[in-house]
């Protein structure tokens, strides 16, 4: 390609190289424009390969993207009916004739709870549990006062329950345990049990609060045995004198 254009520049430039003088480096500038020509061939070379590069890249891009897809389609269709092979077939269930029917019927009215021979059979819960453990309730003045107190909404005590009132109002380490006891005790004075552990409380109770309510409630007992734990009270040295006051009246009232 060199003498071809060199040939061209010759005759394109024919009168300067006819005259008597050539221009200075006329040879260098030429051969400078024929490198400066291949480099811009070269360049526009390059240019086009990298594009036909680029453009190959992309189409391959293209199609690995497309055979992905593809492959994730596939695998989610296998799975689709791997599961759909795996779902659980209805079972279809047995027909009962109408002859039948009734013999099942009657089966599983045989095999249900008898409910109301069951409630019969359960434990009668007892009315007086609670009373029982709110007077053994050593931790709480609170709960031995709510036990008597429901005692005392009774018409009647049962033989146990005199016991464990008598119990309270002789041993309790409340003064107001054993002063709500012995209200409640003094509504059943007639019963000879509890009659009995008032008397004997004469001579136990040290409050004098309580022994004033005592002596209130068992002054007008005719009883010598009664009339003898009076005396004594009344003799203690230890005997406030408001209740030695309250048990010589009672005295005096008895003898008129």
């Amino acid at each position: 390609m060199e003498p071809d254009f060199l040939k061209r520049y010759v005759e394109q430039h024919k009168d300067a190289f006819e005259s008597d003088a050539l221009p200075p480096n006329m040879l260098g500038n030429i051969l400078g424009n024929l490198k400066e020509r291949e480099k811009r061939k070269a360049k526009k070379v390059r240019k086009l390969t990298y594009t036909g590069l680029a453009v190959a890249c992309s189409l391959l891009m293209a199609v690995g993207a497309y055979l992905f897809v593809l492959q994730g389609t596939d695998e989610i269709q296998k799975d689709h009916s791997k599961v759909a092979a795996n779902k659980i077939k209805p079972v279809a269930l047995p027909t009962i004739s109408k002859v039948e029917q009734p013999i099942i019927e009657k089966k599983a009215s045989a095999m249900k709870p008898p409910i109301r021979q069951f409630a019969a059979h359960q434990p009668k819960a007892n009315p007086y549990k609670e009373i029982y453990d709110g007077l053994k309730d050593s931790l709480s003045v609170a709960s031995r006062l709510e036990a008597i107190i429901k005692v005392n909404g009774m018409a009647s005590l049962s033989e146990k329950l005199k016991i464990e009132l008598c119990k309270t109002f002789d041993k309790d380490g409340n003064d107001n345990v054993r002063l709500a006891a012995l209200e409640v005790l003094s509504k059943f004075s007639g019963d000879t049990y509890i009659h009995e552990q008032l008397v004997a409380g004469l001579g136990k109770q040290k409050d004098p609060v309580v022994q004033l309510e005592l002596v209130k409630i068992m002054g007008s007992n005719s009883n010598p045995e009664t009339t003898n734990k009076l005396i004594a009270m009344a003799n203690n040295p230890f005997t406030v004198n408001a209740v030695k006051e309250q048990v010589y009246y009672a005295l005096l009232t008895n003898d008129n």
